[in-house]
């Protein structure tokens, strides 16, 4: 029930502290590529610019390979030059951390690198996502934590993925990987300018088994906190969407082996559970009706009309209108009809209707 009430607090001063606005302008949403390898697609506002997209660490640079088992990401969408209305899916790392192993610490401190991890005592999702933060805000004043989730249910997820490792690493007398998920809502100002940010990750233990800890699934996402709520409809909508390529996904996988696709699948299964923790929150605490927690975190059940799925998408907004690409266009008008405008009719697109109850 903590639990609960904590997540129900978190989304409640996200959806409430700003004033709710309807915009006559439609949000056109573009299924757009990562720029670098076309690893993934996800949904784009019309009009924003992209920075970064994936690499591959050099072992050769990092005195290891222990951070070149998968192509990391460290992506930034924004709505502006300044990145007043911004995203950024960060890269995860490995860190060693050898306070378990037989032989402690030995040579290996913090600041150096061990089997290419920079060596760094493990630390709490918490503390991991506040000095990310001073790190991406040096010039932040005014800091203060308003609202923070546990997400219960992500840590649950990957402890349900690392099980059959967990279990030969008890047989073995070792600890198992341990999961620790947290999100933070920060409020600041930047330039004179009042900013809220939401960081989330999710903090994997292996210290006991590999003597290693990591980051995964990191993001940031801010606006300006008099228009947060706002904008959180476009950017929950850019976070949900991204979606796998799987010719990519192959091509890592035959270059790189088994490692990598455990790795890739992981990713892909995490994301899924978060695109779903609306669902897994209903079947978690049965007495809440899961009409209601769509209505509190404000989102809506759409029947896609060419493929006839449901597509879990913002409230935010009175229609919502696809193509067969999978771009989307959000608007508050009954007469807005894409097909007639010249600037979109070179796809056909379909209102979406709610799913029937």
């Amino acid at each position: 029930m903590r639990h609960m009430v904590s997540a129900l607090v978190f989304l409640f001063l996200l959806l409430t502290s700003a004033a709710f606005s309807n915009s006559a302008k439609p949000l056109v949403m573009q299924r757009t590529w990562e720029p670098r390898e076309q690893a993934f697609s996800f949904l784009l506002p019309k009009g924003w610019t992209m920075e970064g997209g994936v690499f591959n660490v050099n072992p050769l640079q990092m005195n290891g390979p222990g951070n070149t088992i998968t192509p990391k990401c460290d992506l930034v969408v924004k709505a502006d030059p300044k990145g007043s209305v911004m995203l950024r899916w960060a890269p995860g790392w490995n860190y060693a951390d050898l306070s378990l192993s037989p032989a402690g610490w030995g040579t290996f401190r913090p600041g150096m690198h061990y089997q290419g991890m920079p060596v760094r005592p493990v630390v709490g999702a918490r503390q991991f996502l506040t000095e990310l933060f001073k790190s991406m805000r040096p010039q932040a004043t005014d800091i203060k934590v308003v609202a923070e989730d546990p997400m219960p249910e992500i840590a649950t997820a990957y402890a349900r993925r690392a099980e059959l490792i967990n279990q030969n690493l008890q047989k073995m007398g070792l600890a198992p990987t341990r999961f620790e998920a947290l999100a933070l809502v920060f409020e600041y100002r930047e330039a004179g300018e009042h900013f809220r940010e939401v960081l989330s990750t999710t903090i994997a233990d292996a210290r006991g088994g590999a003597f290693m800890w990591s980051n995964d699934d990191t993001i940031a996402f801010r606006a300006p906190a008099a228009r947060f709520a706002d904008w959180k409809p476009a950017l929950d909508s850019i976070r949900a969407s991204r979606q796998p390529n799987p010719q990519w996904v192959a091509a890592v996988t035959k270059a790189s082996g088994e490692r990598t696709k455990a790795a890739l699948e992981t990713q892909r299964y995490i994301a899924n559970v978060a695109n779903q923790i609306v669902e897994n929150r209903r079947r978690t605490h049965a007495e809440m009706r899961h009409e209601q927690w769509l209505f509190i975190s404000g989102q809506e059940e759409y029947t896609n009309p060419f493929n006839g799925r449901t597509e879990r998408d913002t409230s935010h907004y009175r229609y919502r209108w696809v193509n067969n690409q999978g771009d989307v266009i959000y608007t508050d008008e009954n007469s807005f009809d894409p097909n007639a405008i010249e600037e979109y009719k070179t796809r056909e697109w379909k209102r979406t209707p709610i799913r029937k109850r």
